[in-house]
């Protein structure tokens, strides 16, 4: 197993957090202080993790399918943070902002997820831990969008 970098520690610790402020984000009001406090706190962790993913090349040596994740992380905080930070605001601005917001923290999950099980399990080759993380993903995907359509926000009116 290859050696902790810099980016790697970095990527690691600050994931963990944007873990942790993700599922207060989950758990309490929205709205208010805390919630925005919490929010710039988890957005600006999962920020720096992502860009630091994206220098971490030790398990296939250069730039792969990983990366692409967090491409797609960084695409779901700039579209997820849009319509909090556009003036004027959409009327539909909280309901863009919590489906982007949330699919950037299931990702985040499912990467976990991901990252947990292929080290947890004495995976053979390169073939099974593809599909380990597949599988993963998968299903950590769809139990989040569960949960973000169980939770989604009231639609508002237009004004």
């Amino acid at each position: 197993m290859p050696s902790l970098t810099m980016p790697g520690a970095i990527h690691t610790v600050l994931a963990a957090a944007a873990i942790v402020l993700g599922m207060v984000q989950f758990l309490t009001r929205k709205r208010g202080s805390l919630h925005r406090a919490v929010g710039y706190a988890f957005v600006y962790a999962l920020l720096i993790a992502d860009f630091a993913a994206l220098l971490v090349f030790e398990f296939t040596g250069g730039f792969n399918i990983l990366h692409f994740g967090a491409l797609a992380s960084l695409a779901c905080i700039a579209a997820g943070m849009w319509p909090v930070l556009r003036s004027p605001r959409r009327a539909d601005w909280r309901e863009r902002h919590f489906f982007r917001i949330s699919w950037a923290y299931v990702g985040l999950l499912a990467a976990a997820a991901t990252e947990l099980v292929v080290r947890a399990l004495p995976l053979r080759n390169s073939d099974q831990a593809w599909l380990v993380t597949f599988a993963v993903t998968l299903t950590v995907t769809l139990v989040g969008r569960t949960l973000i359509l169980r939770h989604q926000p009231a639609a508002r009116d237009a004004v």
